[in-house]
């Protein structure tokens, strides 16, 4: 009788302690985060120098830079977003096409039609057709 309770115990603590080895991974590593200041500091430094020249998508690659040397700088995630959307801007004002919706603007005074206006005035000749071309954006950066 003893000797079954033995063994009866026995295999409980060995399933237990099995069970217990199983459950808990035998080490657990978080991923290192490459963390450099200095080159951080250095890259904000020629990223603020290119941004005030106006080149932003210059800007915009020392500011990536400076976002991989140290991910937790704020300053450098706020940089790299603003340099993101300045480049964009500038991409679509050198394509020259901005497109505007045509909807109402909120608070502005409706629009009258020349044509509501005059029943009996001709419409205005119909615009030359003509394919625009769209701004083609190189790298979608997503924040």
């Amino acid at each position: 009788m003893k000797s079954k309770r033995l063994v009866m115990v026995f295999g409980l603590v060995a399933a237990l302690a099995l069970g217990l080895a199983l459950a808990v991974p035998a080490k657990t590593t978080k991923p290192e985060i490459c963390l450099d200041k200095k080159q951080c500091a250095e890259q904000l430094r020629f990223g603020k120098q290119a941004f005030e020249r106006g080149d932003y998508s210059t800007a915009k690659g020392y500011f990536k830079q400076a976002v991989v040397a140290d991910p937790t700088s704020p300053a450098a995630w706020a940089f790299y977003d603003l340099s993101i959307m300045y480049d964009v801007a500038m991409q679509v004002q050198k394509a020259g096409q901005v497109k505007v919706s045509g909807a109402p603007v909120p608070g502005a005074a409706p629009q009258t039609t020349p044509s509501a206006a005059s029943p009996t005035a001709a419409p205005p000749p119909p615009a030359p057709k003509s394919s625009p071309q769209p701004a083609i954006v190189i790298q979608d950066e997503g924040c």
